[in-house]
């Protein structure tokens, strides 16, 4: 199985955000929403059942990404915000080096998960847990 564009530019975020996950699917979650071509209104708690993250912790990686100028947001009043994504402050995220590091998940092959896809689950024993 190979990787889409998608499913690797979403690698490459995690990486480039430096493993911040909440940041990542928050941010992943506002482009699934297309706030790169417009602004969305949405909750931090709607993100938070889309994400599967808490609410807290989707309000503090919106909070990130904003210091960061990857998103920027316009509160409405007695509502939510509306989020946008910074485009080209992503581009330029996207275009920074990958961490010069001996392993990168995602990106650093890795030969077991190779030979684990290789195996065939029709007809396995099931996994006993053993202590």
């Amino acid at each position: 199985m190979t990787a889409t564009a998608e499913q690797q530019i979403a690698l490459d975020l995690l990486v480039r955000l430096d493993g911040d996950y909440p940041a990542t699917a928050v941010l992943l979650a506002l482009l699934w929403r297309s706030a790169d071509r417009t602004s969305v209104r949405i909750s931090s708690r709607t993100l938070s059942t889309c994400t599967r993250l808490g609410h807290q912790v989707v309000q503090r990686a919106l909070q990130r990404l904003e210091q960061d100028s990857l998103v920027t947001s316009k509160k409405i009043p007695r509502a939510t915000a509306a989020y946008r994504v910074n485009v080209l402050a992503l581009r330029q995220l996207l275009r920074r080096p990958l961490p010069d590091v001996e392993f990168i998940p995602g990106f650093t092959p890795i030969p077991a998960l190779s030979r684990l896809r290789d195996v065939q689950d029709v007809g396995a024993a099931p996994l006993t847990h053993v202590t």
